[in-house]
């Protein structure tokens, strides 16, 4: 039972802060849908993250192997997204 009340408190404090970001930006006509998206997705990466920690997802074997991928994958991320924008510059 805690689990999933940790589980709705993150989807309660995330969809407010979302609602709330999108309402006082879009007044001053400083967002765009792929920022919401983007905001989103990391937000939703950070919760995943905390609360696989919490109710242990993924068993021990692979989440050492799986956390070392997903460091390597956003790192290579990070460094096509500089490429791009340093490129359209």
């Amino acid at each position: 039972m805690q689990n999933l009340t940790l589980v709705m408190i993150a989807l309660i404090v995330g969809t407010s802060a979302v609602v709330a970001t999108v309402v006082v930006l879009e007044r001053r006509g400083r967002i765009t849908p792929l920022q919401v998206m983007l905001g989103l997705a990391i937000g939703a990466v950070g919760a995943f993250f905390v609360l696989v920690s919490r109710i242990d997802l993924v068993p021990d074997g692979p989440e050492d192997g799986l956390q070392r991928l997903f460091v390597v994958l956003v790192t290579i991320g990070a460094v096509l997204g500089t490429w791009y924008r340093i490129a359209r510059a």
